[in-house]
């Protein structure tokens, strides 16, 4: 995140202290951005510079270079003594940024499969994970996503955080599309959760395709020994087939005719034989089981050696947006 002073913040009470924290805590973790002649001056001359030590006022000089060096239009998150005082500053900068996920154990490893085959693109997210300034937060649902969120906001009630709660919150929330088909509608809950979102300004990204899942690349299910007839199957699918296929429940065990017509049009190449194997069977028990072990077990194969960039790629060229991936990538490194 990049965050810079104002010329006002010298005008009024300083709080030093805060601007102490944030300076010796988190200028490492954030990039500080100034390049307004009136306002390196104030700086300079501000009581809060002359108490620096040498070490710490060459940081500030050289971070000022960098800034008259950079030729990237830069867009300044925290102007402090503008947007943010140094109080609320020290608490936005420094609090983690929360992934939010439907279920944060299962689906981080679809996130972790993503920076480990993105390395270049995500190399910030990683170093944030490692030192704990990035977080993945258990949403447990679309429909109780919001209840997270707000308990989130109603920690800064206090007179020190004047604005809405939700501006001081660091937040991206990743969720399922729930989709059935390419054109189908948003059900309820994900259009619920989506106008939430957006009333708070916060940061969301919905799925193309239906659940995580569904990104797996087909090379990943070699590992599989269970259910081989309906995993074999399900590899005979078509690449769009493979996007809105339920991996863990199959068809519905009724007459493909009486589906809806969405539907029966999706799945209208898929041999009579292999419908009836995805309407008697299904992946509940993922790994044979006798718990229905298929939300634990098959987001594991996000760790096979078989999930790489290429394949990553390969299972997302045919999507409307097939740069979705390192699209989720920059919109989390954003936050940062």
């Amino acid at each position: 995140m990049i965050f810079s002073f104002t010329k006002a913040l010298f005008i009024e009470d300083l709080d030093i202290k805060s601007l102490n924290q944030i300076w010796s805590g988190l200028v490492d973790r954030h990039f500080f951005y100034q390049n307004d002649d009136d306002d390196i001056e104030a700086t300079l001359n501000s009581d809060w510079f002359q108490q620096l030590s040498d070490a710490d006022q060459e940081v500030y000089r050289q971070a000022v270079v960098s800034s008259m060096q950079c030729n990237e239009d830069i867009i300044v998150q925290v102007i402090i003594g503008e947007t943010h005082t140094p109080y609320e500053a020290l608490h936005y900068l420094g609090a983690p940024l929360k992934i939010i996920l439907e279920n944060s154990k299962n689906d981080s490893k679809f996130l972790n499969a993503l920076f480990r085959s993105f390395p270049d693109e995500s190399k910030a997210i990683v170093e944030g994970l490692s030192e704990i300034w990035v977080e993945f937060a258990l949403g447990g649902g679309q429909t109780t996503i919001k209840d997270v969120i707000e308990t989130e906001v109603a920690k800064y009630h206090s007179e020190r955080f004047p604005k809405s709660g939700e501006e001081y919150l660091k937040c991206f929330v990743l969720f399922d599309s729930d989709k059935t088909y390419r054109d189908a509608a948003f059900k309820n809950s994900v259009n619920d959760l989506i106008g939430f979102l957006e009333s708070k300004k916060l940061p969301y990204h919905v799925l193309e395709k239906r659940e995580m899942e569904n990104y797996i690349p087909d090379s990943a299910f070699g590992s599989v020994e269970n259910n081989r007839e309906f995993i074999e199957a399900y590899l005979r699918l078509n690449a769009e087939q493979k996007d809105y296929f339920d991996l863990e429940k199959g068809l519905p065990d009724k007459n493909f005719d009486t589906l809806p017509e969405e539907i029966k049009i999706l799945f209208d190449t898929v041999s009579e034989d292999d419908k009836k194997i995805f309407r008697k069977n299904d992946l509940t028990r993922f790994s044979g089981a006798e718990r229905q072990d298929f939300k634990t077990e098959c987001p594991e194969l996000f760790n096979s050696e078989e999930v790489t960039r290429e394949t990553l790629l390969e299972r997302t060229r045919h999507q409307s947006n097939p740069n979705e991936l390192k699209d989720i990538i920059q919109k989390i490194r954003e936050q940062l």
